[in-house]
């Protein structure tokens, strides 16, 4: 028989597992009446404590969130996933945890996992971790050894089961490059001999690869009669790109231009606005930020992917908080985040979802 959780409790109750964790463990904010009855009810479905679980900890958790900073082009993305970290524990402000966020600038990921570890070398006690999925070495054996000191683990973005993490919520990144391309064919339809140019990000970078794959292999799989030259062009490198994307659409001038990443869509509608070749050119560009927003709202892109990075946070910090306040191991390893293709039909509707503020 299933071992009853804190979570079934809740939900015969019909109140929060919040509400169930301060009434059995003695914290303030529920009422005597409502102590008692989830006492009660705990008891009739044979609850049991965990002794090892962290929800019976004298002292509050302690959990690091340490993500890319959200200054300049993590704005487009990252940024989002501190607003839905920052969004959940603002929600749920008393859970029996205090919180820690660590920034780093792009480049400084294994730097920021080093001085975490030295850290708990030293002596303090750090209970759980959220962060980025490695896509170095260096971070795979730094994350590995923060795990193997009982700090639990849940990676966002990506997954490296060999950092003995918990869980991992990621993009479908596959599906996101598959929508994007049966939207191109269906822009493209009637057209002969088609030609796409793919801004195909950072090829070092996981998630961009994926994308990119994943639109090659759908177009391949429907057998499209279309062409695809990928333009590669990483984070910090908008101008090279600029460059680079002005001369191609001035040169072999595409049918339809894609971007599987943020950086490279705002500096796709700011090209073609620049040329003055909205509408001639096709486009669809990636995730949801106030520039991509108004391109579509403005016609100047036809569509946009949207990844849901804020939801996704969430989703990772309630499986860390999940396992490390009540003992809940996820029942599945990897959950996928929602993918969706967005028009300028229901645009107002996803940047509200998204938390995307726009002006003009």
């Amino acid at each position: 028989m299933a071992r009853v959780t804190m979570k079934d409790i809740a939900a015969r109750m019909d109140v929060s597992v919040n509400t169930v964790h301060k009434a059995l463990t003695g914290k303030p904010g529920v009422s005597d009446e409502v102590r008692a009855r989830i006492a009660s009810l705990a008891d009739e479905m044979g609850y049991r404590r965990n002794a090892n679980a962290s929800s019976l900890r004298r002292k509050d958790a302690k959990i690091v969130v340490c993500l890319p900073s959200p200054a300049k082009s993590g704005r487009y993305y990252y940024a989002y996933l501190w607003e839905g970290c920052r969004s959940y524990i603002e929600d749920a402000p008393d859970v029996g945890a205090v919180f820690e966020n660590i920034e780093y600038a792009f480049g400084q990921y294994a730097i920021a996992l080093a001085g975490i570890l030295d850290r708990i070398n030293e002596g303090e006690h750090i209970d759980g971790l959220l962060t980025l999925a490695p896509i170095c070495p260096e971070g795979t054996a730094l994350l590995k050894e923060i795990a193997e000191t009982g700090t639990a683990v849940v990676l966002l973005d990506g997954d490296k089961p060999q950092t003995k993490r918990i869980a991992a919520v990621v993009s479908d990144y596959a599906m996101a490059g598959s929508l994007m391309a049966e939207q191109a064919i269906n822009l493209l339809r009637g057209k002969q001999d088609a030609r796409i140019l793919l801004l195909a990000g950072d090829p070092q970078s996981e998630s961009h690869a994926l994308v990119a794959r994943a639109f090659h292999e759908y177009l391949r799989a429907q057998r499209a009669q279309v062409r695809v030259d990928d333009l590669c062009g990483a984070h910090q490198q908008e101008d090279r790109l600029h460059e680079e994307l002005s001369r191609v659409l001035n040169t072999a001038r595409p049918d339809m231009v894609c971007s599987v990443f943020a950086v490279g869509s705002e500096v796709l509608a700011d090209t073609l606005v620049e040329l003055g070749m909205v509408g001639e050119i096709l486009a669809i560009g990636n995730d949801l930020f106030p520039e991509s927003v108004l391109a579509l709202r403005r016609g100047i892109v036809n569509n946009l992917v949207y990844k849901d990075p804020f939801g996704m946070a969430q989703a990772a910090l309630k499986r860390l908080l999940d396992f490390v306040l009540l003992g809940e191991r996820p029942q599945s390893d990897v959950e996928r985040g929602m993918v969706e293709l967005v028009f300028r039909s229901n645009l107002d509707r996803y940047a509200t979802a998204a938390h995307v503020q726009v002006t003009g």
